[in-house]
């Protein structure tokens, strides 16, 4: 590649210009990039207590980086990360931890994941990239572009090695702070902590409804943003009236709510203008309050990706959604290239890649890769990550240049048996998607019950549609659960509107939120809402 420094360092001192055309160099010749990540990698590692043990400098050739090398899970970092939130250097790489990115998982235990000065550089290329393409796909952002970003708080404080912890969801802010993208939320309500979920919403659609010029929502889980316009449906009157006010009207932290009052903006304008919009029409609709609003940036890919399209019926045509990136606390992974579409092309730089074939076999290299396979991922990174097994499900979507477009379906834990056969969570999904074809109708949500003799399944799901016409999609479920998987449907638990939203209620912690927070798609029947059950057919 020509670069004197690490690669990170080297992309890093390049303009956007520069780095996008960069980037598409890459993307022609990903296999070349791939073998120069890894030896990079390594270069930067090799002094370091693992680098030494796993004799880096002697490795001259990818086959023998795996045979030095076993595939990893976070269980045999265990030791090293503890030395690491000490403050110890030179364990996983060489210098320093940069800090650490804490992440709850689908286990529910918390894991500290390590970041170097290398790989948090690389964290934010590619999150520069997802930025760019954005405004390439929807060109009105580059005109004053005032952004709603919902995401977690990135600052968790210290370790005991005075090492800083944050969140993977916050981490992208930082990418904005030097551009010329206003981010609607202040920083201080998105670090907020000690603050209930329902106040912390309502001050989040509070700071949109006051700017007239958003052009576009950034949130992993467009849930999230679904809620605060349900905030704004249901608190009208009293929005308008803090705005007029300049005021908050919630019982929250004094200091907090002196802070948050001046930095609403000056609003009188804004006040009249949704006043009239509100006595004329009634409600707010998100075409009147916001009328340069034409970009979503959102998971689109796996179960999660549902509740975007659920959202899509309700706005704008002329609205682009844009799956904004498959990645992890581990590091993230792609730069999709198109709107409506939940695939993109591999960051062949981001970390080097292979891939372990859910059926079996031997693991492949992404130049090794066949498309029409499932594949679980496996990374090496800058940031002391070694063949790890990230236990994602991936699959791949056509090509971008000559690099593989890359697609999350599912968390590999994310899986039953039945009839002695492995079933995966994007496997129900698949059926339902063929099912929603067959019978023209859309579930906003779903989830599936293994019957207790691992024979059957039930499903439980929640639509939108007054004319659903639940015997006739049932009839198609039957038939497609049965083709498809070989599989008998139990029973069919249509739930009254608002199920999905009550789960999150309940399983979002204090202090955190719905932004990152993915939906189990199987459950056991005990988890089930009786209180929302509306037939069971």
């Amino acid at each position: 590649m020509g670069f004197n420094r690490s690669i990170p360092e080297s992309l890093n001192e390049l303009d956007e210009l520069k780095l996008y055309g960069k980037f598409q160099e890459f993307l022609k010749d990903p296999y070349k990039v791939q073998k120069e990540i890894l030896f990079d990698i390594l270069k930067y590692g090799k002094s370091s207590e693992f680098g030494i043990k796993h004799s880096f400098d002697e490795i001259k050739s990818i086959e023998e980086f795996q045979k030095n090398v076993s595939i990893s899970n976070y269980s045999d970092y265990l030791d090293d990360i503890e030395k690491m939130k000490k403050g110890k250097s030179d364990i996983l790489f060489d210098g320093s931890t940069h800090s650490f990115v804490v992440s709850s998982g689908t286990t529910g235990h918390m894991k500290y994941f390590p970041d170097s000065e290398r790989g948090i550089l690389t964290k934010n290329l590619v999150m520069k990239l997802r930025s760019i393409q954005l405004t390439k796909i929807c060109p009105s952002l580059l005109n004053n572009p005032h952004v709603l970003g919902i995401t977690n708080s990135s600052d968790y404080g210290f370790t005991e090695g005075g090492i800083p912890i944050m969140a993977a969801s916050g981490q992208g802010l930082s990418t904005y702070e030097d551009s010329n993208i206003k981010i609607i939320l202040p920083k201080e309500l998105i670090q907020a902590k000690d603050i209930y979920n329902e106040d912390k919403d309502y001050l989040m659609a509070l700071f949109a409804l006051a700017s007239k010029n958003l052009t576009a929502v950034i949130c992993n889980n467009l849930a999230h943003f679904n809620f605060l316009l349900k905030k704004i449906r249901n608190n009208t009157s009293k929005m308008i009236d803090d705005l007029d006010n300049h005021t908050i009207s919630l019982d929250i932290d004094s200091s907090l709510k002196e802070i948050l009052i001046s930095k609403l903006p000056d609003t009188k304008e804004r006040v009249r203008e949704l006043r009239e919009i509100y006595l004329d029409k009634g409600e707010l609709k998100v075409e009147d309050i916001w009328p340069n609003f034409k970009t979503i940036g959102c998971w689109l890919s796996s179960s999660v990706g549902r509740c975007a399209i659920d959202i899509k019926r309700n706005l704008s045509e002329d609205v682009n959604f844009l799956e904004w990136g498959y990645g992890a606390s581990e590091g993230k992974f792609n730069v999709p290239f198109e709107a409506n579409i939940s695939a993109g092309p591999i960051a062949p730089f981001s970390a080097f890649f292979e891939f372990l074939p859910i059926d079996g076999g031997e693991i492949v290299t992404l130049e090794e890769v066949d498309i029409s396979k499932l594949y679980e991922i496996v990374i090496s990174t800058y940031s002391g990550l070694y063949r790890y097994n990230l236990h994602d499900i991936v699959s791949f979507k056509g090509e971008t240049f000559k690099t593989p477009n890359i697609e999350f379906e599912c968390k590999a834990s994310e899986s039953t048996v039945c009839n002695n056969v492995t079933f995966f969570a994007n496997q129900f999904d698949h059926v339902i998607k063929k099912t929603e074809k067959d019978s023209n109708e859309f579930i906003s949500f779903f989830q599936v019950i293994p019957s207790d003799d691992k024979k059957s399944v039930s499903y439980i799901i929640e639509h939108s549609d007054a004319d659903f016409n639940k015997l006739e999609f049932r009839e198609d479920l039957i038939k497609n659960l049965k083709d498809d998987l070989k599989l008998e449907l139990n029973r069919l638990y249509i739930m009254k509107s608002g199920y999905r939203d009550s789960l999150f209620v309940k399983v979002v912690s204090p202090g955190k939120s719905i932004t990152s927070t993915k939906l189990p798609t199987i459950v056991n029947k005990d988890s089930i809402l009786k209180s929302y059950i509306n037939e069971i057919v």
